[in-house]
């Protein structure tokens, strides 16, 4: 589902899109089922505020069984206004991630789990006016402003000419892809920080359930100090791990018995599973990070390259991968075989956390990439040098 206003979603009939966006999302979250449910489409700017509000009341009424709400102000003065009633809201408990425009203060970011800067853009459904939340109520309500551009997030909704067309549903399955779409945005313009691991873990703003990290066989010792300290990274995030051990990879020699077996065995493996295929460094690895309390299991690389590993990272949902500083620079085979940053970058939306030592790390996302001058890329204040060098090299 492309969360975004097509050239295809628009018509005669409909210029604005947001009919073609709303039919062409009933067709793929219903998958064959039944008519998407409790579904309501807005046209009242005056309807929508008052929706607006219920929420907001809902929710503050039952925090202790409230889930995080989701909330788009299309812009950071629009979000500022509102600082007062989301400050109280804050207070009972209540998670919101903010999204909109433009930059906020420490102190109204303050209130927020995370306040999501965004770039211009009228069409893109995070850019719009919603709140979404799955507890204590299931509802997603959502106005899509069709405004003249000039006006978009301007003024307030009774200004002249400012006009929304949106929709209003409890079903399950448009809140969960709605949600699911907004944490990979929340993430994808993460912060481009450089700090310590600890202090790295103190800073993210989005909740780390499930981390992948680079392994091998213990031949790489940065990639064994990386993986003790994520390990403690983990233990305070509660994470569950995901080795991914790129010595497994070889052109000549299949990490898997024979066809059927890395049929039956391409999934994330446990320690009776890599005992079985003789993978002891594994086995030992899983066992150490069990001791610390750790739920995690190893993947068995069977292709070279960053971009296997960021399919890997996709399919098993990860909110952050982690690889070692030695790789972001790598010798020249290595980077014939597909180990850069960029390659990794241009792979996934998911964050990447780069280790270089128990003391410095940083972090990069594909929208927190350095932007481009005209001949050169110009330097990011927050990268460090070794991040600059490796982006050129890459």
């Amino acid at each position: 589902m492309k969360w975004t206003i097509l050239d295809s979603d628009m018509n005669e009939s409909d210029p604005t899109g947001v009919d073609g966006f709303i039919t062409r999302m009933d067709q793929e979250l219903r998958s064959g089922g039944p008519p998407l449910e409790g579904f309501k489409c807005l046209y009242s700017s005056q309807e929508m505020l008052q929706i607006t509000r219920e929420i907001e009341v809902e929710t503050s009424k039952y925090p202790d069984n409230a889930s995080t709400l989701y909330v788009g102000f299309q812009t950071v003065d629009k979000f500022n206004n509102e600082t007062d009633r989301y400050r109280k809201i804050d207070s009972l408990g209540i998670s919101v991630v903010g999204f909109g425009q433009g930059e906020t203060s420490k102190q109204n970011a303050s209130i927020l789990d995370q306040w999501v800067d965004l770039p211009d853009d009228t069409k893109a459904f995070e850019n719009q006016w919603y709140l979404i939340c799955t507890k204590p109520t299931p509802i997603i309500f959502i106005g899509w402003e069709i405004s003249d551009r000039d006006m978009f997030g301007q003024g307030g909704i009774s200004t002249p000419g400012k006009e929304f067309k949106g929709f209003v549903s409890n079903d399950s399955r448009v809140i969960n892809a709605a949600i699911a779409y907004l944490e990979r945005v929340r993430k994808q313009y993460g912060p481009t920080i450089s700090m310590s691991l600890t202090a790295l873990s103190e800073e993210i703003p989005f909740p780390i359930n499930r981390m992948m990290i680079i392994t091998d066989d213990n031949q790489n010792n940065q990639i064994g100090s990386m993986r003790e300290n994520a390990a403690d990274f983990a233990v305070k995030n509660d994470s569950y791990l995901i080795l991914y051990d790129i010595s497994a990879a070889s052109y000549l020699v299949n990490p898997y018995p024979s066809i059927e077996a890395e049929r039956e065995w391409t999934k994330v493996l446990y320690t009776q599973d890599l005992g079985i295929m003789g993978r002891q460094y594994l086995v030992d690895q899983l066992s150490y990070l069990s001791e610390k309390g750790l739920c995690a299991g190893a993947v068995l690389a069977t292709e070279h390259g960053f971009k296997p590993l960021a399919d890997w990272a996709e399919q098993e949902e990860a909110d952050v991968i982690m690889i070692p500083q030695s790789m972001v620079n790598p010798g020249l085979i290595d980077r014939i075989k597909g180990y850069t940053l960029k390659k990794l970058i241009e792979s996934t939306t998911i964050p990447i956390i780069v280790y270089e030592d128990a003391g410095i790390s940083w972090m990069r996302t594909q929208k927190s990439r350095p932007t481009r001058g005209k001949n050169r890329e110009e330097p990011q204040e927050s990268l460090n040098r070794s991040a600059e060098t490796a982006d050129n090299l890459a």
